[in-house]
């Protein structure tokens, strides 16, 4: 009895130093990066930031950009230009790109990656009815795209396009037909509600790893793709885990439960700091956190938005600096436009505190606080605002500051915070708080772009303004000027590049004059690592853009 009790001891304890020295090989090449927003679905029926970075692991594209906005190739054999006879234009003057993709690229199901995927993701991209997506310029630019041979497709432009190699209209080679069209026939054409994107199930892709599993609520799963013909990762497994409190992946990174922190903001600095084994860098970034405002024709908002002096009061009664100084820190700037300070003229006129001011014009404006309790009113509605954000305390502070500045003005409002891809930011079909309108103010941050000066007609024409006809709309404020209309257009074909510039300072005059936007910090991407397992210097080549922060993962180094 007593020796087999200890044969019993014995066995058990080699057994816990078999799966002790496993666990040690696995954790040697696995990092657990904390992910603070879970996608709704996966790219490209969820278009917001936290989704589409999942696409750095598992979906490159035909080329990406490096810190200094660069492009360099990735499933093409060169980045398409006029010099290397890849770009031209046609009789009509439009612009005409080729696209050559690199011999034996293959899926991460083995399959070989063709011409006719470039063809399929052409489809997704131009018809409408294959899914709720965001399009941004492709379909309103891109005229056609023709199969040469087996790796070579020619992307043709409805105009003079100086702005080839926009991420907003490169070929969408991503997609595999041979997995998705079976797929969509089933479904009725569409993409929508597949299980594919909804739940990652036989998700194919190419980049360095393969999308392993995702568990709802907890965790996304990669491995390294076997079929992966770039350079090999050091780490053998990701694991996205998460957790949508930004403290508590503060605390995670300190506990060891997580290897790496990221989009953490300057107020969360010092405590990432203070962890002794952490090593901190950031990159610019594309992204400011402003101040939204619904200005739909027809909406549920309250009436008083619809006019620009209550918009002006609003932004007057706000103490921006102060705010984001004691929220952020001194000196803390206030962003002066939606789009970077390399776009905006010189002359920009910014709105700033003045609660004297926002009192003259909510009185002109004609609300006024008629049954003397405190809210201003106006046939018969009183100025009460719905004011969203996402579940990030931080944004819920600003909520807070706001709320009593407005209050000082006569202004009352309501805060909600709601998660952001799952109900935010879902799209139009699925209710989504943003696209749906059901909002009068929001706090949340869109990226503007840094690499040139055209802009996503997807998010400010009037056109694009979501609704049952166009339920993939992005313009979510529901901004419409015909004048800045034309200046999309106009910027969009001008290949001068001073006299676009002047076309994009008017557009960046006219989006600050109409005051939907009200800027309140800028973004750096902030990273914090485990430095006692990771090399921190083989991680700092990461993108800039607002989707690429993991660009170059397959080239992180374990210590």
């Amino acid at each position: 009895m007593t020796s087999g009790i200890v044969r019993r001891i014995m066995s058990v304890c080699l057994l816990l130093l078999l799966v002790s020295g496993v666990a040690q090989a696995q954790e040697d090449t696995l990092i657990v990066i904390g992910w603070e927003q879970e996608p709704r679905t996966l790219p490209p029926l969820d278009a917001a930031v936290f989704s589409r970075l999942t696409q750095d692991f598992y979906s490159r594209n035909v080329w990406d950009w490096d810190q200094d906005y660069n492009p360099y190739p990735i499933m093409v054999t060169a980045i398409p230009s006029i010099e290397n006879g890849l770009v031209t234009t046609n009789d009509e003057g439009h612009t005409v790109v080729t696209y050559q993709l690199k011999p034996d690229l293959k899926w991460s199901d083995g399959e070989a990656i063709t011409a006719d995927d470039c063809l399929f993701g052409h489809r997704l991209y131009t018809d409408r009815n294959t899914g709720t997506i965001s399009r941004n310029d492709y379909p309103q630019v891109v005229e056609s795209v023709e199969k040469i041979d087996e790796l070579t497709v020619v992307q043709t432009f409805n105009t003079l396009y100086p702005d080839f190699v926009s991420d907003s209209v490169y070929l969408p080679c991503r997609f595999p037909q041979h997995v998705l069209e079976p797929l969509m026939e089933a479904n009725g054409g569409t993409i929508d509600g597949l299980p594919y994107f909804t739940n990652a199930e036989g998700v194919v892709g190419y980049g360095p790893y393969r999308l392993e599993s995702w568990i709802k609520g907890e965790s996304i799963t990669f491995v390294k793709n076997p079929y992966w013909d770039g350079q090999e990762p050091a780490i053998a497994r990701v694991i996205l885990k998460m957790i949508p409190d930004v403290t508590q992946i503060q605390n995670a990174l300190e506990t060891g439960e997580i290897d790496l922190a990221f989009n953490w903001l300057e107020n969360l600095a010092a405590g990432y700091a203070a962890i002794p084994e952490a090593a901190l860098w950031s990159t610019t970034s594309p992204l400011q956190d402003a101040l939204w405002f619904n200005i739909r024709e027809g909406g549920t908002q309250n009436p008083a938005l619809l006019d620009l002096q209550v918009r002006q009061a609003i932004v007057h009664a706000i103490n921006r600096q102060v705010i984001t100084e004691a929220l952020l820190g001194a000196g803390t700037p206030i962003p002066a436009a939606y789009d970077l300070p390399r776009w905006q003229p010189d002359d920009l006129t910014v709105l700033e505190y003045d609660p004297e001011r926002a009192n003259q014009l909510l009185n002109e404006a004609g609300w006024v606080d008629s049954n003397e309790n405190g809210v201003r009113d106006k046939d018969g509605v009183e100025l009460v605002l719905r004011v969203y954000t996402t579940t990030r305390k931080l944004r819920q502070d600003y909520q807070l500051a706001i709320q009593q500045d407005l209050s000082a003005v006569g202004i009352s409002t309501q805060l909600f915070s709601a998660p952001g891809p799952q109900v935010l930011f879902a799209s139009y079909p699925l209710r989504g708080i943003l696209a749906r309108g059901d909002y009068d103010l929001a706090i949340y941050s869109a990226p503007s772009d840094p690499i040139s000066p055209n802009i996503d007609p997807d998010a400010y024409t009037c056109g694009m303004v979501p609704s049952d006809a166009m339920p993939d709309g992005g313009n979510w404020s529901g901004y419409c000027d015909p004048a800045f209309d034309e200046l999309v257009g106009a910027i969009r074909s001008n290949p001068d590049p001073v006299s676009r510039l002047e076309q994009k300072h008017e557009s960046v005059r006219l989006f600050t004059d109409a005051v939907f936007w009200a800027g309140l910090f800028p973004r750096l991407n902030n990273y914090a690592v485990n430095g006692e397992r990771f090399d921190v210097e083989s991680m700092k080549t990461v993108g800039t853009s607002n989707t690429n922060w993991f660009n170059h993962v397959e080239y992180w180094q374990p210590k």
